[in-house]
């Protein structure tokens, strides 16, 4: 991948530490909703992550040579998480009815490629609603409402301001007010510069299924 600083971006915050930032307050969030689920306070900071996992997601879909190579990581991802993601929250080995956020980042990875070859290609636009009808009929984490920022985050890239305006009103109109507190995720995204950071990739990838078992193991057997 290229991350080489774009002209225009003056920031201080580079991939790696917006990664951070994304999986530090994702690891509050779940920490709250096991451990402390009347302290609404961990839930909040929890909020910033997913705008921020859209973001980089985008980021990703722009500056990696092979979109395929990508999308199948996700995937693979997305079934390892899945078993521990239901034993974290859910307490069972399988919950049909609810799916991890790597299955979210996936379809959202995919739909943004349908987006793009709409430009040339208008039958692109049959599969990007299949995947919207997808995401809302497996239940995956954040649902249609995640599919459909990762697109808005895609879309308005060079525009900050449409940016956060839509965000705003997605995750409004799609959670509540209290995800509003996701706002805060644009802050630290206004100061991204576009550089890559430390190359540990895979950790953040190994860092969800890990974690959800963790916090599971600590929750049922300490």
């Amino acid at each position: 991948m290229d991350f080489e600083l774009e002209e225009k971006q003056v920031g201080f915050l580079n991939n790696f530490t917006l990664k951070m930032i994304a999986i530090i307050t994702m690891l509050i969030d779940h920490i709250g909703y096991i451990f402390f689920p009347q302290t609404m306070a961990f839930r909040a900071i929890g909020r910033i992550a997913f705008p921020i996992f859209c973001f980089l997601i985008v980021e990703g879909f722009h500056h990696t040579r092979n979109h395929t190579n990508y999308l199948i990581r996700l995937c693979i991802f997305a079934l390892i998480s899945e078993i521990p993601f239901d034993l974290a929250f859910f307490g069972t080995l399988f919950d049909w009815g609810h799916q991890n956020v790597f299955i979210t980042l996936a379809l959202g990875l995919a739909a943004i490629f349908c987006l793009e070859e709409m430009n040339t290609k208008r039958i692109y636009g049959i599969p990007f609603v299949l995947l919207l009808v997808t995401s809302y009929l497996i239940q995956c984490d954040y649902g249609i409402g995640g599919v459909l920022l990762i697109c808005i985050f895609y879309l308005t890239r060079e525009t900050p301001w449409i940016r956060l305006i839509l965000t705003t009103l997605t995750l409004y109109l799609f959670f509540g007010a209290f995800e509003l507190y996701g706002l805060i995720a644009m802050v630290f995204i206004t100061f991204y510069n576009g550089k890559r950071g430390l190359p540990v990739k895979m950790v953040f990838y190994w860092f969800y299924p890990v974690h959800l078992l963790i916090l599971y193991g600590i929750a049922h057997y300490l």
